[in-house]
Order: structure tokens, then C-alpha cells, then sequence
């Protein structure tokens, strides 16, 4: 699952990118591709807007994701609350959050074990 936390007013959040928020990008922008064009509007606020929108979806995400796998986390924020606990200083982190949350999960990790004779093999000299 697609993770990231969040602090705001001292509290850390779960922010997730489920399949529920995916959902309600898309059918807010057409596409998930199209989130960096909505945060990055020439209008502070509309931008605001819609880094709070996200912010909330994906707060609401992380909190069933918590409750499902057993984890604590805070009361999820709603877009007034955002409104209320952040500065427009904030601004950039949120986005930089959100595209984390987005971005999380997509690195591959390969993990490589050595041969069970690969030390065997090594150490056998003839002579």
C-alpha cells in the first residue's frame, strides 16, 4: 500500500493512496496525472483547495487502512480542519506529501541470495 506520514498541530497522520482515493481523483481530474496541474494553479487558493481535498481523501484512506491492519492513528482531519491547522507556509510540504504518498510503493526491491554451494565452490582448489 501506498503510505506516508503526515504531521499536523503535533499530531501524525496516515496519509494512504488506496484504490478508493485513486478513484476519486480520477473522477475529480479525469486522471491521477493531472493532480500536479491542480496543485500548481496560478490561484494560491484554488491550489489550496485542492491540496486540502487530496490531503482529507487520502487522511480518510490511511485511517481504514490503520484500523484494518491494527495500527493507531488520529481522528482523520476533514478539509475545514486543514483549513484551520495549516499555514500557507505549509503549502509546499503538503505537496511535496502528497506526491510521496502518491510515489510510495513504486520502487522495486529485489532481494538476491548467494548459491547454497557458493562457498563450497569457492574453496575447493585442485593442486
Amino acid at each position: 500500500m501506498r503510505t506516508a506520514k503526515l504531521t499536523v498541530n503535533g499530531k501524525e497522520y496516515l496519509l494512504c493512496f488506496s484504490v478508493r482515493v485513486l478513484r476519486a481523483v480520477s473522477e475529480r481530474y479525469g486522471d491521477v496525472t493531472h493532480i500536479p496541474e491542480a496543485l500548481d494553479q496560478e490561484d494560491t487558493v484554488r491550489a489550496m483547495d485542492e491540496a486540502f481535498w487530496i490531503l482529507s481523501a487520502m487522511m480518510e484512506a490511511g485511517s481504514r487502512y490503520a484500523a484494518h491492519e491494527g495500527m493507531e492513528n488520529p481522528a482523520p482531519l476533514t478539509v475545514d480542519q486543514l483549513y484551520d491547522l495549516c499555514d500557507i507556509s505549509d503549502f509546499m510540504g503538503l505537496k511535496n506529501k502528497i506526491a510521496e504518498t502518491i510515489t510510495a510503493g513504486r520502487a522495486v526491491t529485489v532481494e538476491a541470495e548467494a548459491p547454497k554451494n557458493a562457498g563450497t565452490a569457492r574453496g575447493k582448489r585442485s593442486g
